[in-house]
């Protein structure tokens, strides 16, 4: 009988390798579903607990808006809200409001129109529909005073959530989706919060001011970071291949901005100093920004260099990494395949720490904590990428507003 059995398989062995795949597959989406379910069962009842807790008559029933994006990421966003968050949401009694987004800008528009009651507000999509809805209420609200009134949540449904994954990178990591979608929505149930700081980006000349929760980026690894698809005949080595093709092709890339900053190692509150600039003052001027009386505290310069990140820190400053102005072809690229293999909380610590496994060294890399910036990039046909989202490389005004944002999001 067993001679039979391996006669079979031996003699129908494609049917047997599709039949063997076919099986080990179903196997692991069994399993996996599985954990899913009982990582559900587990979040829903701490859910259940916090709703059965008793409150005065009198009290208000928590009210929370979900601005929800049906687009963001690989389309299943829907059943993921509705399968690991929802439930966890009516299990709390919290009184939820969905508003499904049909279009870019809408949620924005929307923000104004709440209503008092509002208590929460949750954004359930990418790192787009965050930094929609937080230009929105930021604008909505004086942005100079002390922090925003409405709290806000977060359930990371899109490709790219920048903001969780700089909070938590080794839960967005490591973690099943429907475990981190679950957590954060009761990390919101039971108000585990914590402040942010939030980045100001205005434009010198015409156009609309965003605010930035993550970072921001320009330079040729976000130019080669965003152009990843333009390889795809490479298929897995396709983000490998482009680091290897600018310096076959376009070497050295050529990227030079006007940078200035305030150099002293203090925050400006929003009353006193502005920071100056003396690359070119009527530059400055146009960007109202007004001269410091103190000159000393303020530096202004011309940088060629690959990579400008700009990022908000712990210590209330922005912290900014400026790549050194050359480098090897062989250190190009294994910056470029180590960047692509870390987390954006391992590349901030790296930049912020000035240091890297290649050649150059911690001088060679600049780092900077000043509380306002201002960029210019010397061409018009470069683009930033802020909280993973592509603008116009325009001139721009970074102001950090420390701690002024409460997130709720797991600990």
């Amino acid at each position: 009988m067993n001679r039979g059995v391996f006669y079979t398989l031996r003699k129908h062995w494609k049917k047997s390798t599709f039949a063997a795949l076919a099986t080990g597959y179903g196997i692991y989406y069994m399993n996996n579903k599985h954990r899913a379910n009982i990582v559900r069962r587990r979040l829903c009842a701490e859910a259940a607990e916090y709703g059965r807790q008793a409150t005065a008559s009198t009290a208000k029933q928590r009210r929370v808006v979900v601005f929800f994006n049906p687009k963001a990421g690989s389309g299943r966003t829907r059943k993921a809200l509705k399968d690991d968050a929802v439930p966890i949401f009516n299990l709390a009694g919290i009184d939820v409001v969905y508003i499904e987004l049909d279009y870019v800008g809408q949620a924005k528009t929307l923000v104004n129109y709440l209503d008092e009651t509002t208590d929460t507000i949750v954004i359930a999509g990418g790192s787009g529909t965050i930094m929609e809805v937080v230009t929105g209420l930021l604008t909505k609200y004086n942005e100079e005073s002390k922090s925003c009134p409405l709290p806000i949540g977060i359930i990371p449904l899109g490709d790219e959530n920048s903001l969780f994954e700089k909070l938590l990178p080794d839960r967005c990591k490591n973690m099943p989706k429907a475990r981190i979608i679950g957590e954060a929505a009761l990390a919101i149930v039971k108000k585990d919060s914590k402040m942010i700081d939030v980045m100001k980006i205005s434009p010198q000349k015409t156009g609309k001011t965003i605010y930035a929760l993550s970072n921001i980026k320009w330079g040729i690894f976000r130019d080669i970071a965003s152009d990843y698809d333009r390889y795809w005949l490479a298929g897995p080595l396709k983000k490998r291949l482009a680091y290897i093709t600018p310096v076959l092709f376009n070497w050295p890339p050529k990227y030079s901005a006007e940078i200035a900053y305030n150099a002293c190692n203090k925050v400006l509150t929003n009353s006193d100093q502005n920071l100056a600039t003396s690359v070119n003052k009527s530059s400055a001027q146009s960007a109202n920004l007004n001269l410091s009386p103190k000159e000393e505290c303020n530096t202004a310069e011309t940088l060629d260099t690959f990579e400008v990140d700009i990022d908000a820190n712990r210590i209330k400053n922005l912290a900014v990494s400026i790549w050194p102005e050359v480098m090897d072809k062989a250190d190009f690229i294994s910056a470029g395949w180590r960047q692509m293999q870390q987390t954006h909380s391992e590349q901030t610590s790296r930049a912020q720490l000035g240091f890297l496994r290649f050649k150059f060294t911690v001088s060679e890399l600049k780092t900077l904590t000043p509380s306002r910036l201002f960029l210019s990039p010397s061409r018009n046909d470069m683009w930033y990428t802020i909280d993973g989202e592509d603008y116009e490389a325009y001139p721009i005004f970074i102001k950090l507003l420390p701690h002024h944002i409460q997130l709720y999001y797991p600990r």
